[in-house]
């Protein structure tokens, strides 16, 4: 017996030293651990929190052992999602997870698909009743359906996957499967639509004879991220912030323990910037198509970019490929990452809406045209825009491509 308290110890011992290790230079200079220890119960190493606490003999030894600076990135650590180290539930996770940032991401990818499978279930209903509604309209009506969201969704998976794990008072509740149950049953009105009616008037060429015509436009609208909170997980204001610190700590972990793309400070901002801006906007509106990326008169984001910057001397390729991972590859592999906070006209935004398995798992570049706005060629909006920086949480990579 008394041999086998002590392996008890030794293993408490290990796992904590094990996920201060893997957390180690995770934490930013400065970066505040705000409400760590009221988010524990909830957080990732939730699961090591409560281990701890079941072996608190164990535990004690374990604190004494371990210096204040391994303490600070367990902290940091706590504040992490615990979905992302166990769709399961964390009492079947993995035994290795906390060192294991392949089973993280592929965890992370399993539950963005599920969330995508049922948002895009919510989608497709609305779109049949549409269809119902119009189907039913009288001879002298005609209809047209603008749907944004027909061939992607994009949402904020790590602001939803927090928001499901503040949402739970125990560990032991946050599963994959129990974050489906609540998508399933809460997100009806994540999809609506508007209409409207116009009149014109149409003549038959055969009859001579003029009729009003009723012309009825459908409008898919997306509710946002903010319904999760109000809707789905009913999250009140200490959850909220709860949930906040999880997803800025998520994207601080993916960005520097997974990713590991470390920004130069000493890039000068240059006219080149300046001039990329004056010629993105001159392709405003200019329509969106992958297919057509290569064909002249059409833009994808990437092709968009790479147009730009080829009009003053910058390849943006790696490997023979200027899709936007390639472009993200060309920015670090050169040295060009830039903070997000020190975005200059003419830098590049790199997004991840989804696990894609390509280089940062990116899957959009914007153009930063100072003022806090952006010029892209945009999916959704099926042309180039210029617009306000959107989806904060969801930029992986800021990059200043023309600096030597």
């Amino acid at each position: 017996m008394p041999e086998q308290n002590k392996n008890k110890e030794q293993s408490a011992l290990s796992r904590t030293a094990s996920a201060a290790g893997t957390a180690k230079g995770a934490l930013k200079a400065g970066k505040a651990i705000a409400g760590a220890a009221k988010g524990a119960a909830a957080g990732p190493y939730g699961m090591l929190a409560a281990g701890l606490w079941e072996n608190r003999k164990a535990a004690g030894k374990v604190l004494a052992a371990i210096s204040a600076l391994l303490l600070i990135p367990v902290l940091f650590i706590l504040m992490l999602p615990s979905l992302i180290f166990g769709n399961s539930g964390l009492d079947d996770a993995a035994g290795d997870v906390l060192n294991d940032n392949a089973l993280i991401m592929e965890n992370i990818a399993e539950t963005e698909a599920s969330i995508e499978a049922i948002l895009r279930e919510k989608h497709d209903a609305l779109l049949e009743k549409i269809e119902r509604e119009a189907g039913s309209l009288g001879p002298d009506c005609e209809y047209s359906i603008t749907d944004d969201f027909s061939d992607r969704i994009i949402y904020e998976s790590a602001l939803v996957i927090s928001q499901f794990c503040a949402s739970q008072e125990d560990y032991r509740e946050i599963s994959l499967a129990k974050l489906e149950r609540l998508l399933h049953d809460n997100t009806d009105g994540i999809f609506s639509y508007t209409v409207k009616v116009t009149d014109y008037e149409k003549t038959d060429e055969e009859t001579g004879e003029t009729r009003t015509m009723h012309h009825y436009e459908y409008t898919v609208e997306y509710a946002g991220d903010s319904y999760y909170a109000e809707n789905v997980f009913l999250l009140t204001d200490e959850q909220m912030q709860t949930a906040e610190e999880y997803a800025a700590n998520l994207h601080l972990f993916l960005f520097d323990t997974v990713y590991l793309v470390e920004t130069n400070p000493d890039l000068i901002p240059g006219e080149t910037g300046n001039k990329a801006v004056d010629l993105a906007l001159t392709k405003l509106g200019t329509p969106y198509s992958q297919e057509k990326r290569n064909q002249e008169g059409y833009f994808d984001c990437s092709s968009f970019t790479y147009w730009v910057y080829s009009q003053l001397g910058v390849i943006l390729q790696h490997g023979g490929s200027n899709t936007a991972a390639a472009q993200a590859r060309y920015i670090t592999e050169n040295n060009l990452a830039v903070s997000y906070d020190s975005l200059a006209p003419g830098d590049l935004v790199f997004y991840s809406f989804e696990v894609n398995n390509r280089y940062l798992n990116v899957s959009h570049v914007a153009i930063y045209a100072g003022n806090g706005y952006v010029v892209d060629a945009s999916s959704s909006k099926k042309k180039v825009v210029y617009r306000p920086i959107y989806s904060i949480r969801s930029i992986v990579l800021c990059g200043r491509p023309y600096t030597e």
